[in-house]
């Protein structure tokens, strides 16, 4: 069989035409995958930066936190020796306060011996005040000089007597503390 020249026109045309859409087509996909592919770089970018700061950022919470627990294991020890002082200071004072307790009513009812004196005028100059309130009048017997010894230190105190406020009170001096 024979073809005529149009026929041949023919399909030369249309494999042209099949051609150039094959061509367009490419075309198409490669600026679709050139597009693709430069958000994939755009993206991989920000992601990188992201990942770049959050790790930056991670180590400095790291860093922060360990150096939160270092303050926190130092206030703890201070808290712990704070609290140690703080009762013995409450044991100090309790045990003053028994001894004023017991003391004073034998003072007033002129019954004390001296080193009981001397015992009440070192825990009166343990008080924060270095006086307590009286109910009465002290007798003047008992306001003079006393001595004892604390911890092997001998301690000198006086011990006065005065009215503040309408009512009695009676301070402890201290005068000499020797080793």
């Amino acid at each position: 069989m024979m073809y005529s020249q149009q026929e041949y026109d023919m399909v030369r045309r249309q494999t042209m035409q099949i051609e150039a859409e094959k061509r367009a087509v490419l075309r198409l996909a490669l600026i679709v995958v050139t597009v693709l592919f430069a958000i994939s770089l755009l993206l991989s970018g920000l992601m990188y930066r992201s990942y770049s700061s959050a790790d930056g950022k991670v180590r400095a919470a790291e860093d922060r936190a360990r150096e939160l627990d270092t303050k926190f294991q130092s206030a703890s020890r201070e808290l712990a020796e704070k609290k140690a002082i703080l009762e013995k200071n409450a044991a100090n004072l309790a045990k003053q306060n028994t001894v004023i307790e017991s003391i004073v009513p034998k003072m007033l009812s002129r019954t004390v011996r001296d080193i009981e004196m001397a015992e009440l005028a070192h825990a009166i100059f343990q008080q924060p005040e270095h006086w307590i309130p009286l109910a009465a009048i002290p007798p003047n017997n008992v306001l003079r000089r006393y001595r004892i010894r604390v911890d092997g230190r001998l301690h000198s105190y006086v011990l006065v007597a005065g009215m503040v406020d309408g009512r009695w009170v009676l301070y402890s001096n201290l005068l000499k503390n020797e080793n």
